[in-house]
């Protein structure tokens, strides 16, 4: 019987390391490396050993990876997992960790979806100390994620630390060449995404991508591929935490926000930063099972709250909504704007998701992008009621009339849209529908150049807020 490669390179490995461990059987494999049980021999302990895929460990070569990971090896502290050994034998390049009793953050997730906001807050506050700690002896991680924090013994412990590092300087260029790249995309900040030199607040962004799925039950961004997810870190504003789970008090969304900055410099400067703000948010409020806030300190005043735009928006489609916002507020002299007889006010809205009409679904992040771009913006009117994402997410891809949607959803306004390919352009289609009636009141089309995502936004935010203005304005006139 043929053995698969997954044994071969087993027996290979017990046979190369039978001086030293017992190699039992594989306990996980990623895209870097395969993971497996083994017996310390010389210790009397049970121990698990991660070796390289050959691939990788060829590219990486043995001698400056160990001398990379030296570095790491030396770090102590009680939520970093230590490193017992490492080492090359033939073609295997391989490092030792304790067997650690309990499960990944990410299997914690991935059963829950939604943890407790204590929970939730020991363990960022944890992994916070434990990078602020190992930053200021100049490492930095490069990969935080769920996977790689271990929840034992009712604390964390971060994992693999060093060992992005190690690679990615060992490997340098033929890393690249081998498809394999350092980091995770869904979690990975937009400095390291584009190749750049990165310092400790990348850790900081990928620490606050983990505290968002903890709260949220849902990374920031999604996408088609790891390019298009690494696109959205870096183009659009992160979805705000409260639009799925309202329950999150404002201070620590801003906590998340903060750390999710595009601009590093925008962000805390130092874990210790990032963790002195956790344990404030968490003397401030208490919390049952659930989520419900029991008490909470009076409201502070939100300074230093992020800017939900990125500096590309602040042009004509802000500007509209500026415009809009004011005429809303002014120029219908308070007055609610009526979609019918029934009573379904026109300024409230309802955003549906973008349809993607490519030929292979490649455009669905573009419709998603640019669906809960137009949503922020809106809900930042005060003027519009504008439903949330939630509300509308059971109607997306169903064909179900606007009309019916409206009556279901208490709105007096629809918009919905579609993105699709024109030649070398991007054409994105909006459409304002007549809530009771399901009538379309208008429609805007927009080219741009593919690839110019943030000009695609603005140009969608600028056409939404010209055809509200337009039927606002009118049934203000006709009122009057």
């Amino acid at each position: 019987m043929r053995l698969s490669d997954l044994e071969v390179l087993q027996a290979r490995l017990k046979a190369a390391l039978a001086d030293s461990y017992d190699i039992q059987h594989e306990l996980g494999s990623g895209g870097m490396a395969h993971v497996f049980l083994a017996h310390d021999i010389k210790h009397d302990r049970e121990v698990a050993v991660k070796v390289f895929r050959p691939e990788l460990a060829s590219s990486l070569g043995g001698e400056r990876f160990l001398r990379e990971i030296h570095i790491a090896a030396k770090l102590s502290h009680p939520h970093i997992l230590p490193l017992y050994d490492s080492g090359t034998t033939g073609d295997f390049l391989y490092y030792v960790m304790p067997l650690v009793e309990g499960e990944s953050l990410g299997d914690r997730i991935e059963r829950e979806q939604q943890l407790p906001f204590d929970d939730a807050l020991q363990i960022t506050g944890e992994v916070a100390d434990a990078l602020n700690y190992a930053h200021s002896r100049g490492l930095v991680h490069r990969d935080i994620k769920p996977d790689n924090i271990m929840l034992t013994g009712g604390h964390a412990v971060v994992m693999d630390f060093g060992i992005a590092r190690a690679v990615s300087a060992a490997g340098g260029d033929k890393l690249t060449q081998t498809g394999m790249a350092v980091g995770t995309p869904a979690y990975m900040s937009p400095e390291q995404a584009m190749g750049e030199e990165v310092d400790g607040r990348a850790d900081i962004y990928s620490l606050g991508c983990v505290l968002y799925e903890m709260l949220v039950g849902q990374i920031p961004f999604t996408g088609p591929t790891p390019q298009a997810v690494m696109a959205r870190h870096s183009m659009e504003a992160v979805p705000r935490p409260q639009i799925v789970r309202d329950t999150i008090p404002d201070d620590l969304e801003d906590i998340i926000l903060c750390a999710l900055n595009k601009v590093p410099a925008d962000r805390f400067r130092t874990a210790g930063e990032f963790a002195d703000a956790l344990k404030a948010v968490s003397a401030e409020a208490t919390f049952v099972s659930g989520g419900s806030r029991v008490t909470r300190a009076r409201p502070r005043a939100r300074k230093g709250r992020p800017q939900l735009l990125t500096v590309g928006l602040v042009s004509a489609g802000v500007l509209g909504l500026g415009l809009l916002a004011y005429q809303l507020g002014m120029g219908a002299g308070g007055s609610r704007s009526r979609g019918d007889a029934a009573g379904l006010d026109a300024r409230s809205v309802a955003v549906l998701y973008f349809d993607d009409l490519s030929r292979d679904g490649e455009l669905q992040h573009v419709a998603d992008g640019l669906t809960e771009g137009l949503f922020r913006q809106l809900s930042q009117v005060r003027a519009l009621d504008v439903r949330s994402q939630n509300a509308v997410a059971p109607f997306r891809g169903e064909d179900v009339p606007a009309d019916s949607i409206a009556r279901a959803l208490e709105v007096g306004s629809v918009i919905d849209g579609s993105v699709e390919v024109e030649g070398d352009q991007l054409r994105v289609t909006i459409r304002l529908i007549d809530g009771p009636s399901g009538a379309v009141f208008d429609r805007a089309n927009i080219l741009v150049s593919i690839g110019q995502f943030l000009a695609a936004r603005d140009s969608v935010v600028e056409g939404v807020s010209r055809l509200l203005r337009q039927r606002l304005g009118v049934e203000a006139r006709v009122r009057q």
